[in-house]
């Protein structure tokens, strides 16, 4: 090795050597393959990623619109006992429509109305909505009824 000779200028000189030989075409191509490579995994995970959060957000509002359509006649049920015990509540013990007999039933029935709109949401999960509107639509019209004893004078 010659003394003006650097370490550096022997290896670039080799390295050089080592290229010279390949065409630059080739190096291209083989880039030009991983960059096409890179860009279909990038785009096939965005096009997995984009489809399963569209799919996910149209499974929610799917059962969100469902269950709202369940519950809404056992919410108003809910809200017809939760207002005979409001306005019982608001008026003086003489204006009072629902004596403390009847608010005991009225207060039982609300807890029963209450369970089972968790029952219907845990249930929802398991047997799917279908299945479960009959049994909603039978027990409101329990529900309804007794409502309607209770509150009769």
């Amino acid at each position: 090795m010659a003394s003006s000779e650097s370490k550096f200028d022997i290896l670039s000189s080799d390295i050089e050597d080592i290229f010279e030989d390949v065409p630059d075409v080739a190096i291209g191509s083989k880039e030009l393959e991983k960059l096409k490579a890179n860009i279909q995994k990038d785009g096939f995970r965005t096009g997995l990623s984009v489809g399963q959060e569209g799919e996910i957000q149209t499974s929610f509002n799917q059962a969100f619109s469902q269950g709202i359509i369940l519950l809404q006649s056992v919410s108003s049920v809910r809200g017809q006992i939760c207002a005979y015990l409001s306005l019982n509540h608001l008026t003086s013990k003489a204006e009072n429509m629902v004596t403390d007999d009847t608010q005991g039933k009225l207060e039982d029935l609300l807890q029963e109305v209450q369970a089972f709109e968790h029952t219907c949401l845990e249930l929802s999960d398991e047997r799917g909505y279908g299945e479960l509107e009959a049994e909603v639509e039978k027990r409101v019209q329990e529900f309804k009824t007794r409502l309607e004893l209770v509150t009769r004078k």
